[in-house]
């Protein structure tokens, strides 16, 4: 399809919409935004206002025709305005989640200077200030000159009207006609089914982004804070491990082979550059601090276990067998964990640093068993869990927790474990299902949870649910499955940032300043692993054997 086609049918399809809803006109005139999309740099908005649509769409077909190539651009029709004094719409912008005022704003009424939501937060024009000012006024005016949106500077008083307003829009991909939604929370995202092949891109996507991130030597770009395409410059071993294992998740899933080679680096540098070994012992190293995390050398494990499960190279198993060894050492006689080490004297550094790191552990060292069916391995994960179960564990409802429950329970099948498992992901459904975060370990937690409830039944333990809500469950799978869709940068957000092609296909952390980091990528790639292995259970027995998710 040709860009002008895509115009026409734009146009048509707002004429419909036009007709159902009375309140898309602005003191009878129309507002449309259209968003030309670049590469390496911000999309160039153009606001237009006029009484006739096809007026505005002439003019939008002109600009388009000025274009060199067949191009992709966003259409956005403004409605549900409101206009507030800027004191009122401060005093609320200022009680809102750092990131999630989803609005547009127009700060003249000839909407001259209105502005999308995704201009607005693409260039961090909401920031809280101590003062007690929502708008970064230098963000502001310096996009508004960029954009040719006005010329000199915005001055805005307490008692200055602002207009609010709400958008429906669509997005051209060079293909087809995408409608975005315009539902608060999920504005400006496109509209889809959670399909297999819609999640299985979404995997390949992401995980193909991930290889992009990895040097020749193997060690990451660790992350962006998108707005401004700043780069992060702090390293973590621990997140380098475990974005290298959702690369071979992803690998699993798409095949692609250059998401398999990047791996190798990756898994390369983890083993040379980042681990340290003392006999049959080995520590993953925080080379900042000189810190030996439990959580590192687990997440080291399972980048290790899935790349040889999924390859059948078993080259690293000497290598996890010392890690594993290492984390065994850290097991104490009540089962308990010590958190951190210092290397290379081994000294305590931190009993306890978080409750990630014991999901982690254990988790570890059960896949580990599974390749290495040594006893050692089930006794240490199984100490551990008397540790979970006498300090009510399950309270701290983490996803690693789940993960290991389910894994753990493969092996012995034995009720207490179950009941853990169960107490640690009902407990919190009803936040997970309400959270306005696009919080990636959640989509992990129930998922992991939902398989075990599967083999609760297969295994003829029903009595062990009927204190539970597996339908709740479901419906919470679907919800954040569908939700977290809203930390992806597809191209239709991407393109309002500084650098698009750098953030394209990633998934981000909204309230942190929209930061892409590795680690950020990796638990949207198992989370949504997991839930592929669930939706296509029905379909092919073969592909979730293959898959072994």
């Amino acid at each position: 399809m040709l860009s002008l086609e895509a115009v026409s049918m734009i146009k048509n399809q707002i004429e419909v919409k036009g007709k159902q809803e009375k309140t898309l006109n602005w003191k009878g005139e129309w507002k449309v935004f259209l968003s030309l999309d670049f590469e390496t740099k911000r999309a160039t908005v153009h606001n237009f206002s006029n009484a006739s649509l096809d007026y505005i769409f002439k003019q939008i077909h002109k600009k388009l025709q000025q274009e060199a190539e067949n191009r992709t651009f966003k259409i956005d029709v403004a409605y549900g305005f409101e206009t507030v004094l800027f004191s009122e719409w401060n005093e609320v912008t200022l009680h809102t989640r750092k990131n999630y005022y989803r609005k547009g704003i127009s700060f003249d009424k000839g909407f001259y200077t209105a502005l999308l939501e995704q201009e607005v937060n693409g260039n961090a024009m909401i920031q809280q200030k101590d003062e007690g000012i929502a708008l970064n006024l230098e963000n502001l005016n310096r996009y508004l000159v960029q954009a040719n949106k006005v010329h000199g500077k915005l001055q805005i008083e307490a008692d200055s009207e602002i207009i609010t307003f709400d958008t429906f829009g669509y997005y051209f991909d060079r293909n087809d006609v995408l409608e975005l939604r315009s539902d608060n929370l999920n504005n400006g995202r496109r509209i889809m089914e959670l399909t297999p092949t819609e999640i299985e891109g979404v995997i390949h996507r992401a995980g193909a982004y991930l290889a992009d991130q990895v040097g020749v030597d193997g060690e990451f770009v660790y992350g962006y804070f998108a707005c401004f395409d700043k780069k992060i410059k702090h390293y973590n071993s621990l997140r380098h491990a475990s974005s290298t294992y959702s690369m071979m998740e992803s690998y699993e899933v798409s095949g692609d082979e250059a998401i398999l080679t990047a791996a190798k680096r990756a898994l390369r540098f983890l083993a040379i550059d980042l681990i340290r070994e003392q006999g049959d012992r080995a520590y993953v190293i925080e080379r900042d601090t000189n810190e030996i995390k439990l959580g590192a050398n687990a997440a080291a494990i399972l980048a290790f276990s899935k790349y040889m499960q999924v390859t059948q190279d078993m080259a690293y198993l000497p290598l996890c067998q010392n890690l594993a060894r290492a984390i065994c050492d850290q097991q104490q006689e009540n089962g308990q964990f010590i958190h951190v080490l210092e290397y290379p004297t081994l000294a305590v550094k931190d009993s306890f640093r978080i409750i990630y790191y014991d999901g982690e552990a254990v988790l570890a060292i059960m896949r580990l068993y599974a390749i290495d069916p040594d006893e050692t391995w089930l006794n240490t994960a199984k100490k551990a869990f008397d540790y979970f179960i006498e300090k009510s564990y399950w309270k701290n409802h983490d996803h690693w927790l789940s993960y290991c429950t389910n894994e753990i329970t493969k092996y012995a099948p034995e009720d207490r474990y179950f009941e853990f498992g169960l107490k640690n992901a009902f407990g919190r459904l009803d936040f997970i299902y309400h959270r306005e975060t696009a919080f990636p370990t959640f989509l992990e937690l129930t998922v992991a949870t939902h398989d075990m409830c599967e083999r609760i039944e297969a295994a003829n333990k029903g009595y062990l649910l009927k204190n539970y809500n597996l339908e709740k469950l479901e419906t919470t799978i679907e919800k954040r499955a569908d939700f977290q869709l809203n930390g992806l940068f597809y191209p239709e957000l991407a393109m309002y940032y500084k650098n698009p092609k750098r953030i394209l296909h990633s998934f981000f952390i909204r309230h942190h300043s929209f930061r892409v980091r590795i680690d950020d990528v990796e638990h949207n790639i198992s989370g949504y692993c997991r839930y592929l292995s669930r939706i296509t259970e029905g379909v092919t027995n073969k592909t979730k054997e293959k898959m072994q998710l």
